[in-house]
């Protein structure tokens, strides 16, 4: 199904997250309250749900706004579905409008970054999600090797960062 919906559009969104990773990390550290950024056609969401699917009160929260000038919005998470869809909220917005917002009312374990990949842009992201991280859990940032933002931030709040390589990008993981 999911390479028909691929094979079915020509709008070129993100690339698929280390799914595996992110799967494993919520099955063996017992993850349940996730927040995203940055969903794409949805593969980081498909793993994070499937992960989720048996646990209760679990839930996750994905943040994403349409490509600019691409009639992109009908796709965004197409990947996730149906049976998926009860433990996720996506929210189409900026992380600017929207992540504020949703951190002044919830607390997560684990966060999965994938969004604006400025190094202004991460910091300030990073820094709203850290404060409301739980304690011992996770935050994970996709393509750490754009800018320094990632391990600035590591060093800023005293955390050996854990990088890991992943075809050609790396992926940055600080616990709390």
């Amino acid at each position: 199904n999911s390479k028909k919906i691929l094979k079915d559009t020509n709008i070129k969104m993100g690339g698929g997250a280390n799914i595996d990773l992110l799967y494993s990390l919520i099955k063996n550290l017992k993850f349940n309250n996730i927040i995203e950024t940055g969903v794409a056609y949805g593969w980081s969401s498909l793993s994070i749900l499937s992960a989720l699917e048996n646990v209760k009160n679990a839930k996750l929260i994905s943040i994403d706004m349409p490509y600019p000038n691409l009639a992109s919005v009908k796709y965004i998470g197409c990947l996730v579905p149906k049976n998926l869809k009860y433990k996720w909220q996506l929210i189409r917005k900026s992380d600017r409008s929207a992540l504020k917002n949703i951190l002044e009312n919830n607390n997560f374990n684990l966060c999965h970054y994938d969004s604006d990949k400025s190094y202004y842009g991460r910091k300030w992201a990073y820094n709203l999600i850290w404060n409301n991280l739980e304690k011992k859990g996770v935050l994970i940032s996709d393509d750490i090797s754009d800018n320094m933002a990632f391990l600035d931030f590591a060093k800023f709040v005293k955390v050996k960062p854990i990088i890991i390589k992943f075809n050609s990008k790396y992926i940055g993981l600080i616990f709390k």
